[in-house]
Order: structure tokens, then sequence, then C-alpha cells
């Protein structure tokens, strides 16, 4: 089978494509023909060595002397953690799925560098437990998009304890997890305000959000565009957005990031995302996307080629991508 993987940190330019033998079937965990991919900011992070990721590795280690590995021992490592396809076999200690089943799930590990398994290969191995079945009504593009972006805004929302009458505002409302996070929101009657680029505006607004965009006098803006007070915003982008909720005047319990620094944890901000995710997440969020509650923009469809891979996670550095981009498999 054919997989893609990396030997050092680095840019797109890293991965490569092997051909390797099938991955050996444990008890618990389910083979899968991978029929799509879904791309996320945080595998750039991951294959790019971010030092954030490191650190948290490394303390990781401290804490639990059994995990220590060398540098060396790193690699090879695999890319992406989402993904949908066909069940093709199963553990002995599987009774949830059967062979035929049409999946979707996410590769969850610990924080840090985590698993040096990647979802870009032709039959995946995973754990039972992050794998979830896929509604009919769904395409495999649509499924192997929610994974990632879905366990972190529920999990942010459920952190930020959002309520019906909330005013939440949310950075990069047009981004992969942004956007499921605003839509969620509206379907649990918040009022968002979507802070985006000018060019997102109608987009967002389509989601169900009050579109403000980036740029001069954002905080003015953002209190001109609602008559109710903001009670809580979630950053899925970094930089001052931390510092603007506070200039909202927004305590730290009411903020959550996705992008923590310290200064921002220092002030009170809650670093969320995945971490509060729950069992039952991605089963909601593909339900209400099967239903049309939720819209998931599919920005680009690339195949599973080593080219058009790398050009697809250039143009996803890039930062300003709608929606999602996908890894379709013939």
């Amino acid at each position: 089978m054919k997989k893609v993987q990396y030997e050092k940190f680095g840019d797109p330019k890293v991965l490569e494509m092997i051909s390797t033998v099938e991955p050996t079937l444990l008890n618990d965990e389910i083979k899968i023909m991978v029929k799509a991919v879904g791309l996320n900011p945080v595998d750039l992070k991951i294959f790019g060595g971010d030092i954030r990721l490191k650190l948290v590795g490394f303390i990781r280690q401290l804490v639990n002397p059994k995990k220590w590995i060398s540098h060396s021992s790193q690699f090879p490592r695999g890319v992406a953690r989402d993904f949908s396809g066909i069940v093709e076999d199963i553990g002995n200690n599987v009774s949830e799925f059967k062979v035929g089943d049409l999946v979707f799930g996410t590769l969850r590990s610990a924080p840090g560098l985590g698993t040096k398994k990647g979802s870009l290969v032709e039959k995946l191995v995973a754990s039972k437990n992050d794998v979830v079945k896929m509604p009919e009504k769904l395409s495999f593009e649509t499924a192997s998009s929610l994974g990632v972006a879905g366990q972190t805004a529920c999990g942010a929302l459920r952190h930020l304890n959002l309520k019906k009458d909330d005013v939440i505002v949310i950075s990069a409302a047009s981004g992969g997890v942004g956007s499921l996070a605003v839509q969620i929101a509206v379907s649990r009657g918040a009022t968002v305000i979507g802070i985006t680029g000018e060019h997102n505006t109608d987009y967002v607004r389509s989601l169900g959000a009050i579109p403000v965009a980036y740029g001069e006098n954002l905080e003015k803006r953002i209190r001109d565009s609602t008559q109710n007070s903001v009670t809580k915003l979630l950053d899925c982008f970094g930089g001052n957005y931390v510092k603007l909720a506070f200039s909202l005047g927004l305590a730290g319990a009411n903020i959550g990031t996705l992008v923590p620094s310290p200064r921002a944890i220092i002030k009170g901000a809650q670093f969320t995302g995945s971490r509060h995710a729950r069992l039952g997440d991605l089963e909601e969020v593909a339900c209400l996307t099967a239903k049309g509650v939720i819209k998931v923009n599919i920005n680009n469809v690339y195949s599973f080629d080593i080219d058009s891979i790398r050009l697809a996670y250039a143009e996803l550095s890039k930062g300003h991508v709608r929606g999602k981009l996908v890894i379709k498999f013939s």
C-alpha cells in the first residue's frame, strides 16, 4: 500500500510517499480502506516541528520517563488525522462495526507530537474509539472534514459553557474550525459575531453569524454590530484576539483560545479545543451535517499523489482557506 510520511521536520517538501506492507490489526482495532482525508492546520504544526508541540511532548516525557524516546526514533512519522472510508476488517474485540460499514473519524493522540500514525494512507488501522459510523447522506469528502474541527469546536464551546442567551465572538469564523463553531453555536440559539476577512463576510453571514471584518476599530465595530453585550469570545486564530476579549470587558473564564500564549494564559484565558471534547461529539456534528443544519464548505479537493498533497498543504499554510481542503483517494 501507499502512505505519506516524513523523516524530518520542515515545510510540505519534507513529505514523501512510500510503498509499504499493510499494518497488523489488533483486537480493538478496525482496518479501513481510506476514501478521503481532511487536512487541518495542526497537521502543518506537527510535521513542521512546532516548538510548542515539542515542548508539551518533552514535559510529558519528564512526567513519564517510560515514554522517553530518542530524537532518531521519532521518525518516520505519518501525516494527517482525519479520515473517511469503508471498513475492510475488524479485530476480535470489535462488535460495534462490521465489514462494509461507511465510517469516519480522527486519530486521537496525547498533547504534543502524539502518535506517529497518519491518515494519509491507503489502508488505515485505527482504534475502534477513533471511528464513527457515517450517516448515509454524507459524502466521504464531507465526512473526512468533520473530525478535528468538530471535536475542537464542540470541546471549546462546552468549556466556555455556551448558553442560548450568549453573545459570542468567534475569530477566524470562515476557517475549518471557526465555521463549524459558528454553526454549532447558532444551532444552540446563541448570537454569533464572526470575525473574518472582508471577502468572506457574505459567507459568514450565510452561516447564521453577524460578520465583522478584521482591521481598524475592530472593538468598536463589534460593539456596534449588536444591541446586546458580548458575553464570550472564542479565538480560533491567535494574535491579539484574547487582548480584544479583555477590551470587550470579558473575564478570563469567558475567553477561550485554540492558540495559547503565556501572556493569555497568565491573564486567565482558557486554552481549549479537542482536549475538552467528549465521546458523542462527532456523532452530533455528523447528524447536524446530514440534516443540513451544519454546512461544510469543501474549498478544494486534491488527488492522492505527493505533488498534490504538498500543494494542498502549501495552500493551507497561507492561513486564509475558506472551509476545508480534502485529499480524495481513487
